[in-house]
């Protein structure tokens, strides 16, 4: 069976692929505050004033919050561009064409009752 994807709902498309990407860029920010915590400690470590370790220290925590938040906005924004940039060229061109195949299910396994 074939089938044309003609139209996708922008904010849809949107939402889920912002928050994706704020998931993504979340985990991102964990490894960038764990690599900075680590390399301002080391900086602490080897005799360094502590003014020079300290923006390492607190760059993490700040990372983990602003990275995803901003990352998820500009992904939505981007996603809803893409999107609607999408409908206006389905509408010229058809679109994607999807060939879906009908599956078998198998039936339901019998229940056991117990006496």
């Amino acid at each position: 069976m074939n089938y044309r994807l003609k139209h996708l709902d922008v904010i849809s498309v949107a939402s889920i692929g912002a928050l994706l990407y704020a998931g993504i860029a979340l985990v991102i920010a964990i490894l960038i505050f764990l690599s900075s915590s680590m390399i301002g400690a080391m900086i602490g470590h080897f005799g360094a004033p502590m003014p020079y370790a300290f923006p390492l220290l607190m760059m993490g925590p700040l990372i983990i919050v602003i990275f995803p938040i901003f990352y998820g906005i500009f992904a939505f924004i981007a996603l809803a561009i893409v999107t609607a940039l999408y409908n206006l060229f389905a509408g010229w061109t058809g679109g994607f064409l999807i060939t879906l195949e009908a599956q078998q299910t198998p039936p339901p396994a019998p229940t056991q009752t117990l006496p």
